[in-house]
């Protein structure tokens, strides 16, 4: 089957600590809240101390796919699995404490299946794309922080 990567890293430096960060990043119900509408998210399994639970995402006109938190280190990283769809591979939110602040970084590596992912990935830089809505999400989280 073809396949193409794409790797991304995306991050932000919030004035919080990153105790209040935390809570809002493992609170993945309330990710319908500052994540961008065209991304549809919701639980559909809870783990055990987070580890075990399923997302999925439905992406509007793109196909729905899944993620697994496959690890937590508390206070400072998540690693989630996708699958399901078009994608494999993983994510993974980590925290790196700055005093009062916090630099909140997402990091993408996976493999987007199909011809169609295919071609796109010769005339669009899919890493970019996705690198964009990061930003969003993440100029999200800031605003979400500061209410």
């Amino acid at each position: 089957m073809t396949s193409t990567p794409i790797q991304a890293t995306d991050e932000i430096l919030v004035p919080f600590p990153a105790a209040e960060v935390w809570p809002v990043l493992v609170d993945f119900a309330g990710y319908q809240h500052w994540w961008p509408k065209s991304l549809a998210i919701r639980v559909i399994a809870d783990g055990a101390g987070l580890v075990g639970t399923q997302l999925e995402i439905r992406p509007v006109g793109g196909r729905p796919f899944l993620c697994q938190v496959e690890a937590v280190e508390f206070p400072s990283r998540i690693r989630m699995r996708y699958f399901g769809g078009f994608i494999d591979g993983f994510g993974e939110w980590r925290l790196e404490p700055l005093g009062q602040q916090t630099r909140v970084i997402y990091q993408l590596d996976v493999q987007a299946h199909g011809w169609l992912v295919v071609l796109l990935g010769k005339v669009l830089n899919l890493a970019r794309l996705h690198s964009r809505s990061m930003q969003t999400v993440l100029e999200n989280l800031r605003h979400v922080l500061g209410h």
